[in-house]
């Protein structure tokens, strides 16, 4: 008995370690060739563990500096925090008022919400982009702000909704209306506070939406200016005849990093968020 427990978990983390090592070498192939020269990077002689004198940071200067990342990489900043935050503030009390109260059409705008969530964003690419040329949104940060916080209020909204319908005791509320608190003071005192690590999840996913949005930006921009560094490599590389690999991996590299950073500091209130759902 003791045998056979035994090879079943060697077994198990022998087939783990074959799925992490098939699921991290496309991440340590990108890191490797951001790390090398261009000619390094695309010579077979260079080997899978290249030496440490093979090894430069030449490549995250250049696309620092030549190809001026510094604005892209602050437009994605600001697009992506902005658009959380926007989502954040509507889609709390819209979420609230989803799962706690009862008007009438409330599971019609709600589906309508859910809905949006499945419809393919491309579908509705020309009338979005003639909306906004009609207000004057088109190559303006705003513009992608508001573009991005539409398209991520659905999700959030979802989200939120399913924490408080099912992670939150209704008698939380009564008890803190008992105590002579409003309904509004009872849901910014007391259930607002306990909803923390689901809007810390919903935040989240906002982020990583708006941070990783390649079409819409690439839709209502056309000028550098407002370019975030997801449509930037695109552009920066796209029409290369000899392309520099090394710039390229290092542009993945530097544009993969905030969302995993922020994601390692909200990983416990993601794990709560998602279990309260």
């Amino acid at each position: 008995m003791i045998n056979e427990t035994r090879r079943s978990r060697f077994l198990l983390y022998a087939a783990l370690g074959v799925f992490a090592v098939f699921a991290l070498t496309p991440y340590f192939w990108v890191v490797r060739t951001s790390l090398l020269t261009n000619f390094a990077a695309i010579s077979p002689e260079t080997g899978y563990l290249p030496a440490l004198d093979a090894l430069t940071l030449a490549a995250y200067t250049d696309i620092w500096n030549q190809f001026d990342f510094v604005t892209f990489f602050k437009n994605s900043v600001i697009v992506s925090i902005s658009a959380t935050l926007i989502s954040l503030v509507f889609s709390i009390p819209g979420a609230y008022a989803f799962a706690r109260l009862d008007f009438p059409g409330r599971k019609l705008l709600f589906y309508t919400a859910v809905f949006t969530i499945m419809f393919p964003w491309i579908v509705i690419t020309i009338p979005v982009y003639e909306v906004f040329y009609v207000f004057g949104l088109i190559n303006t940060l705003p513009g992608i702000i508001i573009a991005l916080s539409i398209f991520v209020l659905p999700q959030t909204i979802w989200l939120l909704q399913g924490f408080f319908r099912q992670g939150i005791p209704e008698n939380i509320e009564e008890a803190a209306l008992i105590d002579g608190h409003t309904e509004i003071g009872a849901f910014l005192r007391i259930v607002l506070p306990l909803s923390a690590p689901a809007v810390g999840a919903a935040a989240l996913f906002s982020f990583l939406t708006a941070w990783n949005n390649f079409l819409w930006v690439f839709v209502l921009t056309s000028d550098e200016d407002v370019r975030t560094a997801t449509v930037a490599i695109h552009f920066i590389l796209g029409s290369d005849v000899l392309r520099e690999w090394n710039i390229l991996m290092a542009a993945v590299v530097l544009l993969v990093a905030p969302p995993v950073v922020f994601y390692g500091l909200s990983q416990r209130y993601v794990g709560e968020g998602l279990g309260g759902a």
